[in-house]
């Protein structure tokens, strides 16, 4: 009985299996970066809030001390440099979270790149796959035929040989 044969594409279907997991891999990469960039926006956005928040409460509190009258012009002039420096403050962190946004939307790209081409690298796969179960298949119809083939010989040699000793007696 001949032995099976080798596919022939098995060298390019091992390569392509590589390039699967090493897509594979930089789309974990991906996912993790745009991950910590999701957080890191998400912190910086908590901040601003938190800071305007600080902000508003010490206003409010300003606010309600000037219309107790509990507040001189000196406390006037310290609230307006308080104001600013916390309107810098908030811009600053405003600023931080668009920077964060940024970095966010570039993960993002980055991700859906990293799935694009892991999409691209199973189909690459996809084909040589389908063409080796083809293979497969053939070579098992072939090995197949060739069984029921020898078997018939047998059984006819038998009956022949049968045939033969009938006649011979």
């Amino acid at each position: 009985m001949p032995r099976n044969p080798k596919y022939p594409l098995a060298p390019l279907r091992e390569h392509r299996d590589r390039k699967v997991e090493a897509a594979m891999a930089e789309l974990g990469g991906a996912v993790r970066t745009r991950e910590g960039a999701d957080e890191a926006k998400r912190a910086a956005e908590r901040e601003r809030l938190a800071a305007e928040a600080r902000a508003g409460a010490v206003r409010a509190n300003e606010a309600a001390r000037l219309a107790r009258g509990e507040l001189r012009a000196g406390d006037l002039a310290h609230g307006q440099a308080w104001e600013y420096g916390a309107r810098s403050q908030i811009a600053e962190l405003a600023d931080a979270e668009g920077r964060a946004a940024e970095r966010l939307t570039a993960a993002r790209a980055a991700e859906g790149a990293a799935r694009r081409e892991l999409a691209q690298k199973k189909a690459d796969l996809d084909v040589v796959a389908k063409d080796q179960g083809r293979f497969d298949d053939k070579v098992r119809r072939t090995r197949d035929a060739a069984e029921e083939e020898a078997a018939e010989e047998v059984f006819l040699a038998g009956h022949v040989a049968q045939a033969v000793r009938g006649r011979l007696a």
